[in-house]
Protein backbone atom coordinates (compact mmCIF):
# COMPACT_ATOMS: atom_id res chain seq x y z
CA UNK A 1 0.00 0.00 0.00
CA UNK A 2 1.57 3.31 -1.12
CA UNK A 3 1.06 6.14 1.42
CA UNK A 4 1.38 10.14 0.90
CA UNK A 5 3.65 12.48 3.08
CA UNK A 6 3.16 14.35 5.74
CA UNK A 7 2.92 17.25 4.29
CA UNK A 8 0.38 16.21 1.66
CA UNK A 9 -1.90 14.74 4.00
CA UNK A 10 -1.68 18.02 5.83
CA UNK A 11 -2.93 20.21 2.54
CA UNK A 12 -5.33 16.91 1.86
CA UNK A 13 -6.84 17.35 5.52
CA UNK A 14 -6.56 20.93 5.62
CA UNK A 15 -4.13 21.54 8.62
CA UNK A 16 -0.71 22.43 8.98
CA UNK A 17 2.40 20.06 9.28
CA UNK A 18 2.81 21.18 12.53
CA UNK A 19 -0.91 19.73 13.05
CA UNK A 20 -0.30 15.82 11.30
CA UNK A 21 3.09 15.44 13.66
CA UNK A 22 1.45 16.20 16.74
CA UNK A 23 -1.07 13.91 15.73
CA UNK A 24 1.62 11.40 14.51
CA UNK A 25 3.66 12.23 18.36
CA UNK A 26 0.36 12.06 20.42
CA UNK A 27 -0.46 8.67 18.99
CA UNK A 28 -3.58 9.40 16.75
CA UNK A 29 -2.77 8.54 13.73
CA UNK A 30 -0.04 6.04 12.61
CA UNK A 31 2.39 6.17 10.15
CA UNK A 32 3.11 3.20 7.60
CA UNK A 33 6.35 1.52 8.25
CA UNK A 34 8.53 3.90 5.56
CA UNK A 35 7.57 7.05 7.52
CA UNK A 36 4.09 7.97 5.13
CA UNK A 37 0.67 8.33 5.58
CA UNK A 38 -2.07 5.84 4.75
CA UNK A 39 -4.74 8.65 4.16
CA UNK A 40 -7.86 6.65 4.68
CA UNK A 41 -6.92 4.76 8.19
CA UNK A 42 -5.17 8.25 9.10
CA UNK A 43 -8.31 10.22 8.73
CA UNK A 44 -10.83 6.95 10.72
CA UNK A 45 -8.14 7.45 13.22
CA UNK A 46 -8.23 11.02 13.60
CA UNK A 47 -11.87 10.83 14.20
CA UNK A 48 -11.66 8.55 16.77
CA UNK A 49 -8.61 9.89 18.73
CA UNK A 50 -9.62 13.64 18.71
CA UNK A 51 -11.90 13.83 21.54
CA UNK A 52 -11.20 17.23 23.20
CA UNK A 53 -13.18 20.08 21.33
CA UNK A 54 -15.96 17.18 21.12
CA UNK A 55 -15.60 16.12 24.66
CA UNK A 56 -15.81 19.96 25.96
CA UNK A 57 -19.04 20.64 23.75
CA UNK A 58 -20.74 17.77 25.03
CA UNK A 59 -20.08 18.31 28.28
CA UNK A 60 -20.91 22.39 28.18
CA UNK A 61 -24.42 21.05 26.92
CA UNK A 62 -24.41 17.03 29.26
CA UNK A 63 -26.04 18.01 32.86
CA UNK A 64 -23.38 16.21 34.79
CA UNK A 65 -20.04 15.47 32.83
CA UNK A 66 -17.97 14.83 35.85
CA UNK A 67 -20.28 11.26 35.58
CA UNK A 68 -19.56 10.79 32.41
CA UNK A 69 -16.99 7.69 32.62
CA UNK A 70 -13.31 8.92 30.86
CA UNK A 71 -12.34 5.15 30.11
CA UNK A 72 -15.46 4.99 27.94
CA UNK A 73 -13.67 3.05 24.77
CA UNK A 74 -10.38 1.23 26.61
CA UNK A 75 -7.84 3.46 24.49
CA UNK A 76 -5.75 4.48 27.19
CA UNK A 77 -5.14 7.50 24.75
CA UNK A 78 -8.96 8.61 24.41
CA UNK A 79 -9.50 8.32 28.25
CA UNK A 80 -6.90 10.69 28.75
CA UNK A 81 -8.15 12.81 26.12
CA UNK A 82 -11.46 12.43 27.47
CA UNK A 83 -10.41 13.81 30.70
CA UNK A 84 -8.60 16.01 30.39
CA UNK A 85 -11.45 17.68 28.24
CA UNK A 86 -13.71 17.39 31.36
CA UNK A 87 -11.11 18.53 33.86
CA UNK A 88 -11.02 21.73 31.51
CA UNK A 89 -14.51 22.09 31.38
CA UNK A 90 -15.14 22.28 34.70
CA UNK A 91 -12.02 24.74 35.48
CA UNK A 92 -13.71 26.93 33.18
CA UNK A 93 -17.13 26.88 34.60
CA UNK A 94 -15.38 26.90 37.97
CA UNK A 95 -13.28 30.10 36.50
CA UNK A 96 -16.48 31.83 35.31
CA UNK A 97 -18.10 30.91 38.67
CA UNK A 98 -15.61 32.61 40.55
CA UNK A 99 -15.55 35.72 38.41
CA UNK A 100 -19.12 36.27 38.20
CA UNK A 101 -19.24 36.11 41.80
CA UNK A 102 -16.25 38.69 42.60
CA UNK A 103 -17.77 41.06 39.92
CA UNK A 104 -21.24 40.95 41.81
CA UNK A 105 -23.67 39.34 39.57
CA UNK A 106 -23.58 36.06 42.02
CA UNK A 107 -24.38 35.56 45.29
CA UNK A 108 -24.17 32.59 47.56
CA UNK A 109 -27.06 30.27 47.42
CA UNK A 110 -27.27 30.55 51.48
CA UNK A 111 -27.44 34.68 51.47
CA UNK A 112 -30.21 34.33 48.44
CA UNK A 113 -32.41 32.35 50.98
CA UNK A 114 -31.96 34.47 53.39
CA UNK A 115 -32.80 37.62 51.64
CA UNK A 116 -35.43 35.74 50.24
CA UNK A 117 -36.86 34.69 53.93
CA UNK A 118 -36.15 37.96 54.71
CA UNK A 119 -38.32 39.39 51.97
CA UNK A 120 -40.98 37.08 52.11
CA UNK A 121 -41.19 38.23 56.17
CA UNK A 122 -41.92 41.81 55.16
CA UNK A 123 -44.59 40.74 52.74
CA UNK A 124 -46.18 38.58 55.00
CA UNK A 125 -46.13 40.98 57.93
CA UNK A 126 -47.14 43.82 55.73
CA UNK A 127 -50.37 42.07 54.00
CA UNK A 128 -51.46 40.50 57.77
CA UNK A 129 -51.72 43.67 59.52
CA UNK A 130 -53.38 45.48 56.55
CA UNK A 131 -57.12 44.00 57.63
CA UNK A 132 -56.63 44.87 61.28
CA UNK A 133 -55.17 48.44 60.32
CA UNK A 134 -57.95 49.12 57.32
CA UNK A 135 -61.24 47.26 58.84
CA UNK A 136 -62.54 50.04 60.99
CA UNK A 137 -61.69 52.56 58.53
CA UNK A 138 -63.28 50.75 56.00
CA UNK A 139 -66.29 50.28 57.58
CA UNK A 140 -66.66 54.23 58.32
CA UNK A 141 -66.60 54.96 54.79
CA UNK A 142 -68.90 54.75 51.72
CA UNK A 143 -67.19 55.97 48.53
CA UNK A 144 -66.11 53.33 46.68
CA UNK A 145 -63.08 55.74 45.05
CA UNK A 146 -61.95 56.38 49.22
CA UNK A 147 -61.98 52.51 49.76
CA UNK A 148 -60.09 52.31 46.61
CA UNK A 149 -57.56 54.60 47.55
CA UNK A 150 -57.17 53.09 51.20
CA UNK A 151 -56.60 50.28 50.13
CA UNK A 152 -53.64 51.16 46.67
CA UNK A 153 -51.91 53.33 49.66
CA UNK A 154 -51.17 50.57 52.13
CA UNK A 155 -50.63 47.80 48.90
CA UNK A 156 -48.08 50.78 48.21
CA UNK A 157 -46.81 51.02 51.64
CA UNK A 158 -45.75 47.42 51.89
CA UNK A 159 -43.91 47.62 48.23
CA UNK A 160 -42.00 50.21 49.50
CA UNK A 161 -40.78 48.09 52.32
CA UNK A 162 -39.93 45.48 50.22
CA UNK A 163 -38.31 47.97 48.34
CA UNK A 164 -35.96 49.57 50.32
CA UNK A 165 -34.86 46.02 52.23
CA UNK A 166 -33.66 45.10 48.13
CA UNK A 167 -32.17 48.51 48.21
CA UNK A 168 -30.73 48.32 51.25
CA UNK A 169 -29.39 44.39 50.89
CA UNK A 170 -27.54 46.00 47.66
CA UNK A 171 -29.30 43.63 45.52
Amino acid sequence: MMGVSLRAYARMRGCSLTAVQKAISSKRITTLPDGTIDAERANQEWTKNTFAGQTINKAQTAPSPIHESPAASGDPVTAYLRARAVKESFAARTAQLEYEERAGKLIPAARAAEYAAGFSSIVKDGLMAMPDRLAPMLAAVDDEKAIHRMLVAEVSAALRKVSKAVADAGL
